[in-house]
């Protein structure tokens, strides 16, 4: 077991790292997404009810402290100079090639500016990320890492 807990010790490590990178690298930041956090408590609390996570297993207290840090680096997202950073984790970042279109929808909230961005990429997946600013900032630093030829749309809920 304490094998597994190494492997998997590394692969993680190796994943927060590359999350952290792109992280760090962010130009335009989106919303907090916190539901990353809960759904790392809730997989580790699943773990333990089900048995599946030992409190004796060696290696544990590592293992537990990389999953938790993935879960709150994996909630930063927005454009990085390359590529659109997204809170996944299956899917990290997105090459601003394989976007095809993005679409901007303007959230009637009083308080503050809200706008939705979803990037539609060429197999037709679709990433959301929430952003605080105008919708003009927005697709200003869009126009900056994106090609000029991807349509932007931009809409109302209303």
């Amino acid at each position: 077991m304490v094998i597994f807990y190494l492997i998997l010790d590394a692969l993680l490590l190796g994943y927060t790292c590359y999350s952290w990178y792109w992280q760090a690298n962010i130009d335009l930041k989106g919303h907090y997404r916190s539901s990353s956090i809960i759904w790392a408590i809730i997989f580790i609390w699943i773990g333990f009810t089900w048995q599946l996570i030992e409190k004796s297993d060696p290696g544990l207290s590592f293992f537990l402290a990389i999953f938790l840090m993935i879960g709150i680096i994996d909630g930063f997202t927005g454009f990085a100079p390359k590529r659109a950073v997204v809170s996944g984790y299956f899917r990290r970042t997105i090459s601003y090639a394989d976007v095809v279109m993005v679409t901007l929808i303007k959230v009637p909230n009083p308080n503050k500016k809200q706008v939705i961005c979803i990037l539609t990429t060429q197999k037709n997946k679709q990433y959301y990320l929430r952003f605080s600013y105008g919708v003009a900032q927005i697709i200003e630093a869009l126009k900056n890492h994106i090609h000029h030829d991807i349509r932007i749309e931009v809409q109302d809920i209303f």
